[in-house]
């Protein structure tokens, strides 16, 4: 699960000059050399890639489920593969909402700092096994909080 792509065309292509790298769908592209790239940005964004195969499976689950009791058209599974992107812009947006009756300078890095994704891909930065120790779904104890 662990794809990284170094000095990536689509990279250097999609993201602005201050971010070096992205994780779109599983994999993670970095505009970096493999040893310019910090172990705590390969294991942030990797986790950001296990988020996005939990919810691709959960929602291609629920989805076919949908097909076979409900009859939905297959054509929805089309979706499966945005069901992170969809949670992630949400739950942002409410933060950012929510975050402007708060006290805050930048609101806007604060409701990106808040979203669950993101909480479980800074705790994992410093811990190499993270992902072989920690349970699926865990950014959902964020929620708690």
């Amino acid at each position: 699960m662990k794809k990284v792509f170094y000095k990536s065309k689509l990279a250097k292509f999609l993201l602005f000059s201050s971010y070096t790298t992205i994780t779109l769908f599983a994999w993670v592209f970095t505009k970096l050399a493999e040893h310019e790239v910090k172990q705590s940005v390969v294991n942030h964004e990797c986790v950001h890639a296990r988020q996005w195969t939990e919810l691709t499976f959960s929602s291609g689950l629920l989805l076919w489920l949908g097909i076979a009791i409900f009859g939905f058209s297959i054509w929805w599974l089309a979706f499966a593969p945005f069901a992170f992107y969809a949670w992630y812009l949400f739950e942002y947006l409410v933060r950012r909402f929510f975050g402007l009756f708060a006290r805050s300078d930048n609101k806007q890095k604060t409701a990106y700092r808040l979203v669950s994704f993101e909480q479980e891909a800074r705790l994992a930065e410093k811990d190499p096994n993270y992902l072989e120790n920690s349970m699926y779904f865990a950014w959902l104890k964020f929620y708690r909080k």
